[in-house]
């Protein structure tokens, strides 16, 4: 009986040990309870100690946020595993998508509302869920539509009308979004000019005489020449979401004018010679040339930038012809427009380009041993950027000096060497890619070239 006996206690004694940590949170552990945390990608540390639980979360389209699963059976938080020992199994939700980890990323690619929830069965069987939303934000953007950029029919009268349109996109449905209309007759502070704030959703009207409306600032904009004046405006989007967090946008500036009361309309054209750098004189010459093939005006500039200005008869299939007189390189220029009546009519902006490469030739080829050799660089557009030069002799890089069109340096070489000459002009076309050799006799020194690099 006694070996029985102390058998069966033993038996009963490893029973107990064996259950002995259930057995001492069955009887003695507070109740389990869960939170749902989330932080940046990039985030490390104690999430509870930073963030508060989650009950609705604003994301970026395209952003990676890290979710926590909490627990606590006390005062103390935790977002490790340190009482896994409490429950059985969790399950996350995120959209269409489950993960059973106490910690994942998630990165949120398609904007729109999408419902979360975690869900813990704890060890005496009950479950813990806590759901939460996900806002995932839609970029925010406005856009001009009416008037079109650079419209020259608007009334000059008092009782004028002008509608002014924009188009808006990404306002999600728990944002809220307000419009900002900013105008002025300088176009460098439009954004310091604040209009009003109208609907997003809706066009704006901007009645009555534009000239009294700014009456101080206009007077001085109007041109005696055409009798028009030129509005600057913009719009700024800006959106809230219920968590306070604010976005904005802002559009293009337009501009619009006034009609002229002649019938004579005036023309306009801007003009900009691309990366001019040089330091020799200019001179465009423009043709106005009718439908008919018969030469109206004739205009002249002498600027590297600037805005042309004429007055011509209303007629369809205006050509304009523009060329460089003296700068051969940078292209001639043509367009062709229709002069409406009443109107200033500015055309496109004209570029002339320098697309042709400079180049490069020996000023002598037969050189006294004693003197530099010398090189004159060609380029009749943008000129020669000099920083860009090199000098290089076999595998030396020289000094040199240059003053355009010349450039110079010295250098002995014991019998034949290899010159390279490298460089751009302005316009970032390049010196030939040739390289010439340099040969020593007594008293003098020969130079024969160019040849090609190519595949030298």
């Amino acid at each position: 009986m006694n070996k029985l006996l102390s058998i069966s206690l033993c038996a009963l004694a490893f029973a107990l040990l064996a259950c002995g940590d259930d057995y001492l949170i069955d009887k003695d552990s507070p109740k389990l309870k869960q939170y749902v945390y989330s932080a940046p990608d990039g985030f490390n540390g104690d999430v509870a100690t930073y963030y508060d639980p989650v009950t609705d979360l604003y994301v970026e389209q395209g952003q990676t946020i890290k979710f926590f699963a909490g627990y606590s059976a006390g005062a103390h938080i935790y977002t490790d595993e340190t009482l896994q020992a409490y429950y059985n199994g969790l399950l996350w939700k995120i959209g269409e998508s489950s993960y059973n980890l106490n910690s994942f990323r998630y990165t949120f690619l398609t904007p729109g509302e999408f419902d979360g929830s975690l869900e813990t069965t704890d060890f005496y069987g009950d479950t813990l869920h806590t759901d939460f939303k996900i806002y995932v934000n839609t970029p925010n953007s406005i856009t001009l539509e009416s008037p079109k950029n650079g419209y020259n029919q608007a009334s000059p009268d008092d009782d004028q009308e002008l509608t002014l349109e924009w188009s808006v996109s990404g306002i999600d449905p728990w944002e809220k979004a307000r419009c900002q209309i900013y105008m002025s007759y300088d176009p460098d502070s439009v954004w310091l000019s604040p209009l009003g704030s109208a609907d997003c959703n809706a066009p704006a009207t901007l009645k009555g005489s534009l000239i009294q409306t700014y009456d101080s600032i206009a007077q001085q904009a109007i041109s005696a020449f055409d009798s028009s004046f030129t509005l600057y405006w913009g719009a700024k989007l800006f959106v809230k979401n219920e968590s306070d967090r604010e976005y904005r946008d802002s559009t293009e500036i337009f501009h619009f004018s006034t009609r002229i009361l002649d019938s004579t309309s005036t023309l306009k054209i801007p003009l900009v010679y691309n990366r001019y750098r040089n330091h020799t004189l200019l001179q465009t010459k423009v043709y106005l040339i009718a439908s008919n093939g018969d030469t109206l005006q004739t205009l002249t500039n002498e600027l590297p930038s600037n805005t042309l200005v004429t007055k011509v008869e209303p007629q369809k299939g205006l050509k304009i012809f523009l060329e460089e007189s003296y700068l051969k390189e940078y292209a001639s220029e043509s367009l062709t427009v229709d002069i409406p009546a009443y109107t200033v009519f500015t055309t496109d902006t004209v570029v002339f380009k320098d697309q042709i490469p400079p180049q490069i030739a020996p000023v002598n080829t037969q050189v006294l041993y004693s003197d530099s050799l010398a090189f004159y660089i060609y380029d009749d557009g943008s000129g020669i950027n000099a920083s860009m030069l090199q000098v290089i002799m076999d595998f030396d890089t020289l000094k040199f000096n240059y003053q355009s069109p010349t450039l110079k340096f010295y250098r002995s070489c014991i019998s034949t060497c290899k010159l390279s000459i490298i460089g751009e002009d302005n316009s970032r076309n390049s010196l030939p890619n040739v390289y010439w050799v340099i040969e020593n006799v007594p008293g003098y020194r020969f130079i024969t070239g160019p040849f090609s690099n190519e595949g030298y």
